[in-house]
């Protein structure tokens, strides 16, 4: 019994500590909106701020453009703009990144 309450108490740690992955994930449309949107539009189309920039929703950027590579330009910056690392976690970047990846 007493191994049964220690089981249990371990699997309610691990959820507790996988939820804010989960929550970033969920968020990634708000982080998009809050943090891009402001030079590469809500609908992903490029604000003149942001010229030179891909239309996220252009499908064949969307095909030639792995996750990986929007992670890391929001990571680190690209051109004009500058990276967020150090001001989002890695999962808000992913999070972020995954939302671009849904951008039609």
């Amino acid at each position: 019994m007493k191994n049964f309450a220690l089981l249990l108490c371990a699997l309610a740690l691990i959820a507790l500590a996988s939820a804010p992955a989960a929550q970033a994930a969920a968020d990634g449309k708000a982080l998009y909106d809050a943090k891009c949107a402001m030079c590469h539009g809500k609908d992903g189309v490029a604000k003149p701020m942001a010229k030179g920039s891909a239309n996220f929703n252009d499908a064949k950027w969307q095909e030639a453009t792995k996750l990986e590579a929007i992670e890391t330009a929001v990571s680190d910056g690209k051109g004009k703009m500058k990276g967020y690392k150090g001001k989002m976690t890695p999962e808000e970047i992913k999070a972020a990144a995954e939302y671009v990846k849904t951008i039609k």
